[in-house]
């Protein structure tokens, strides 16, 4: 994986990232420190936390977390200002659902798919304003997906949570604002990662084609994590001072096409 440049854009921030293990939130999380900040990587994924806190010893610590509880969510908010002394950004990553017809989902199922992609969102946002806001402020990215706006078959949950995801986003930017609190999303499509790669055969049941063909067709390449993660830190940082409410798509065209 290429390293970002580092421009310490987040010098002295301190940051929660969800699902930051590995794909984008890994990104994310590793390109946050190389631009100064300090992260607590939060994930249920032990052993790839383990790794991802041996290699950021001095600027990054692990924190089991189930984003579907809220309890083990504010505890990691807890977690975070104890260690860190504060918070200053959240980023919302969790997400993903295995496929299956609309018609065919169990209830428990479909709850299970909204609450891990877009409940997870809305206790990260309630449970971090509060430290944001002792903070003087602060930044929340919310990680949605290009299957919000471009249903595909046996994505129906994931893709309702997601459009979900991107209204709470534009409420709470309504809301915070006064808090001084920003909150924008970041829209990804086909990008490469170890999730991506698991989700293979739901990808291509859901589009009806493989899926390296697709993502050739649809945005000429597969999207690269630290694409994502150099957005997130745009959003993240000063430069976006005046970014609220905003809903990023990065697909190098997947829905102009």
């Amino acid at each position: 994986m290429n390293r970002p440049v580092s421009y310490n854009r987040l010098e002295s921030k301190v940051a929660v990232v969800t699902g930051a293990s590995n794909g984008i939130g890994r990104a994310i999380a590793e390109s946050f420190i190389a631009e100064g900040g300090r992260v607590v990587a939060a994930d249920i994924d032990a052993a790839a936390l383990d790794d991802l806190a041996a290699t950021h010893r001095d600027a990054l610590i692990a924190v089991h977390c189930d984003v579907t509880d809220p309890a083990s969510f504010q505890s990691t908010i807890t977690h975070c200002i104890q260690t860190w002394g504060g918070l200053d950004i959240l980023v919302n990553n969790v997400g993903g659902d295995r496929a299956q017809k609309l018609v065919d989902i169990e209830p428990d199922r479909w709850r299970r798919a909204i609450s891990r992609n877009l409940d997870s969102a809305f206790y990260g946002i309630k449970y971090a304003s509060p430290a944001l806001a002792d903070s003087g402020g602060g930044a929340i990215v919310n990680v949605s997906s290009v299957a919000s706006r471009r249903p595909s078959e046996g994505l129906a949950a994931y893709s309702v949570a997601k459009a979900g995801v991107e209204a709470l986003t534009r409420s709470a930017a309504l809301e915070l604002r006064s808090q001084h609190i920003r909150v924008n999303a970041l829209i990804p499509s086909l990008f490469n990662t170890p999730g991506a790669q698991r989700s293979r055969q739901a990808l291509e049941h859901g589009y009806g084609d493989d899926l390296d063909e697709y993502a050739a067709y649809k945005q000429a390449r597969w999207g690269r994590p630290e694409e994502a993660a150099s957005v997130a830190v745009h959003l993240a940082s000063d430069e976006a001072s005046f970014t609220t409410g905003l809903l990023y798509v990065v697909d190098h065209g997947f829905t102009l096409t």
